[in-house]
Order: structure tokens, then C-alpha cells, then sequence
């Protein structure tokens, strides 16, 4: 039977104590990310209605949770988008390159009308797997 594993990034705002949840678990070779947003490590809500900004900070907390569970974004196989505006993830291709490459995860976008803060532009979560070879299917 596989362990679970939580995983806390000393790199983001405490939450396990203080919200009850973890950044992550890991159950064998899948590690489930909490929603990431743009909020630095004292609870701070960074690049209010500023989508690129948000975006950039959502990706470097996902990649901060990873890392400490020995994991990549490469590792990434589904995400979950909760937008407030669709429209503003057309603009995301450019940050989305940065962190991602060529790698392709599955992914959902869904429209909210508000998150945790109304300042929040985006949350993503994610489903990474290690240690398995990817391959693709198709064309």
C-alpha cells in the first residue's frame, strides 16, 4: 500500500496549520497539488488585477511544490484552471512556454465568478506523476 506524503513548500504561506490543508500530497508516484494563487509567503496577495503577473506566480508556486516533492513541471499530467475572465488565458502562452517547454499537460479552464480573495484572478491546481515514461499518442 502506498504512503501519503504531505508536502509544504518553505517557499510559500504556511497553510496546513493555519487553513488545514497541504500543498500537496504525494501517494506513491502521484503527487495532487492544492489550488495555487497568487499569494507570497505571508499570506499576501501579489499583482492584483494584473493577469500575467498572477499567472507568473501561480506557475512558480506550482513549480516550488513539485520541487520539494522531487518532482518538475514536466511531471505535470492534468491541471485545473478557475478563471475569472476565460478570456484572459489567451494571454498566458508566453509564461505557459517558460514554465512548461514543450510539455503539454491535459487541462480544464473553468470561468468563477469569484475565489478565496476577490483579488484573485486564477487558481490552478494539478495532478503530477514521476518516475513514468511519457510518451504521446497520436498526432
Amino acid at each position: 500500500m502506498a504512503r501519503r506524503r504531505f508536502v509544504t513548500s518553505d517557499k510559500l504561506l504556511p497553510v496546513r496549520e493555519r487553513y488545514t490543508y497541504s500543498h500537496g500530497i504525494k501517494v506513491g508516484n502521484t503527487i495532487y497539488l492544492s489550488g495555487q494563487v497568487a499569494r507570497d509567503k505571508d499570506g499576501k496577495v501579489c499583482h492584483k488585477r494584473d493577469f500575467l503577473g498572477q499567472i507568473e506566480m501561480v506557475f512558480a508556486n506550482i513549480k516550488d511544490v513539485l520541487e520539494t516533492a522531487g518532482a518538475s513541471m514536466q511531471d505535470i499530467v492534468k491541471m485545473t484552471c478557475f478563471c475569472r475572465n476565460l478570456w484572459d488565458l489567451t494571454k498566458m502562452m508566453p509564461i505557459y512556454k517558460k514554465y512548461f517547454g514543450d510539455h503539454i499537460p491535459a487541462m480544464t479552464a473553468v470561468e468563477v465568478v469569484q475565489l478565496w480573495d476577490p483579488h484573485f484572478l486564477i487558481e490552478v491546481e494539478a495532478i503530477a506523476v514521476v518516475d513514468e515514461e511519457q510518451t504521446i499518442i497520436g498526432s
